[in-house]
């Protein structure tokens, strides 16, 4: 089982929710979303729990809103925020077309509708504790039939190799240097109304957006592959992302060799140089750079008196930001991925790559 600690948790679901834009588009709400490693914890309780107490009579931090002397006991909490927030969740609600939920996830937010325990009105208490117990007993049939099984060793499998690509990846880059900073330049192509244009439409190409991005991403990764004894490029990554209006995306993210620690603005760089001819903010397609503070500059206030998308393996707190660099690119996999169940980040350009 895949562990994360509050940071990686915290780290992974904002830049999930800020490349997704999933809550970007709310009006003002008192009710705070629930975060999809929320539902992982609720998960892991159903597993291994046996009785599901959600009311009591002890006193607890929260009261029932209605009834007297009735509290909500720490794991009630838990499952009537859960219960709430799924009814309206973009991730768990088909907000983003053919994207996947982890598997588990998927059949809880689907059990939870089945059951209608959303329905039920709160003052009813006893209603509310057997239709989650209810739910919770057929989760747990369900978790152990052969499909879902399968479905949930597939993703973990990936997930694992995903992790260990980057892991070898970033050694590579820390074998090459002692210090590097990392850009990022997102190619994107939007989406009239979340739809792919038709057969007649001004817009319309015998590609998908995604083909569409692909191929554009892999002239700017060859441009700078061309050049990177110029540019001092060591490695690529390229990830796939999606926001909530369909806006199909591939994020090239390049580790940039830095031979000395002076602070050099990216417009004045190789790189930069390689890449701009490149730039463009058109209707439906855009390449920009990045805004994520740990793979572009000028995003964030300086740091040791770096960027802080800049990396030295012999300064203090070093292995702490990789590791928030490392769960922004891979952990939001564990919960969400696009098109099939292969991870959204791939290695490009890498040591077999370079030393040829």
């Amino acid at each position: 089982m895949t562990t994360f600690n509050a940071m990686e948790k915290t780290e992974a679901l904002n830049y999930l929710n800020v490349v997704t834009k999933a809550y970007a588009y709310q009006g003002y709400t008192h009710v705070v979303p629930v975060s999809l490693a929320s539902y992982s914890e609720l998960i892991h309780k159903i597993k291994t729990g046996k009785r599901f107490r959600i009311f009591t009579n002890n006193p607890t931090a929260v009261s029932h809103p209605f009834i007297p002397n009735l509290y909500v006991t720490n794991l009630g909490r838990l499952v009537l925020a859960i219960v709430g927030d799924n009814t309206c969740n973009p991730y768990t609600t088909g907000r983003f077309q053919n994207a996947l939920l982890h598997p588990e996830i998927a059949l809880l937010s689907q059990l939870m509708f089945k059951h209608r325990i959303c329905d039920i009105p709160i003052g009813a208490y006893q209603d509310v504790e057997q239709a989650c117990e209810m739910c919770f007993a057929d989760f747990k049939v369900q978790i152990q039939t052969r499909a879902i099984t399968t479905q949930c060793r597939s993703w973990s499998n990936r997930f694992g190799h995903l992790t260990t690509s980057y892991d070898r990846f970033l050694e590579f880059i820390c074998g090459e240097t002692n210090r590097f900073e990392v850009h990022s330049l997102v190619v994107q192509r939007k989406l009239r109304n979340g739809l792919e244009p038709v057969f007649g439409d001004p817009d319309f190409r015998d590609m998908s957006a995604y083909e569409i991005v692909q191929e554009q991403c892999k002239e700017i990764i060859q441009a700078v592959w061309r050049n990177r004894r110029q540019n001092n490029v060591l490695g690529i990554l390229s990830r796939e992302e999606m926001d909530i209006e369909q806006a199909q995306s591939i994020r090239l993210i390049f580790f940039v060799r830095k031979k000395h620690s002076d602070l050099i603005k990216f417009n004045s760089t190789p790189l930069y140089q390689t890449l701009e001819p490149y730039l463009m903010n058109l209707n439906l397609d855009h390449v920009v750079l990045g805004t994520t503070y740990t793979m572009n500059s000028g995003n964030a206030p300086l740091f040791q008196g770096q960027e802080q998308n800049y990396y030295d393996l012999k300064q203090i707190h070093v292995g702490n930001r990789l590791n928030v660099l490392k769960v922004q690119l891979v952990a939001p996999d564990y919960w969400f991925r696009l098109r099939d169940n292969a991870p959204s980040l791939k290695v490009e350009r890498g040591k077999a790559d370079y030393e040829r």
